[in-house]
């Protein structure tokens, strides 16, 4: 299972490669992996979808992370 850093990496990445199209983006991966029958690959991208609406949200993506890091949940 990819780390909390490897996590907002990824939706980082597709915030800035995808732009308004990333939650359409990251829907499309969970979808197709659902069908695969790919359960721990749903859940590393729901994990992501999780990120990006915090970053979609005006999340402070390095406070956020850095409350991760010292145990602390959001």
């Amino acid at each position: 299972m990819p780390s909390d850093r490897e996590l907002w990496a990824c939706a980082l990445h597709i915030e800035r490669v995808h732009s308004k199209h990333a939650p359409a983006v990251v829907a499309e991966r969970i979808g197709t992996l659902a069908l695969a029958g790919d359960e721990e690959g749903v859940a590393t991208w729901k994990r992501i979808a999780k990120r990006l609406d915090e970053l979609r949200l005006g999340a402070d993506a390095e406070e956020t992370l850095a409350r991760h890091e010292n145990g602390r949940r959001v």
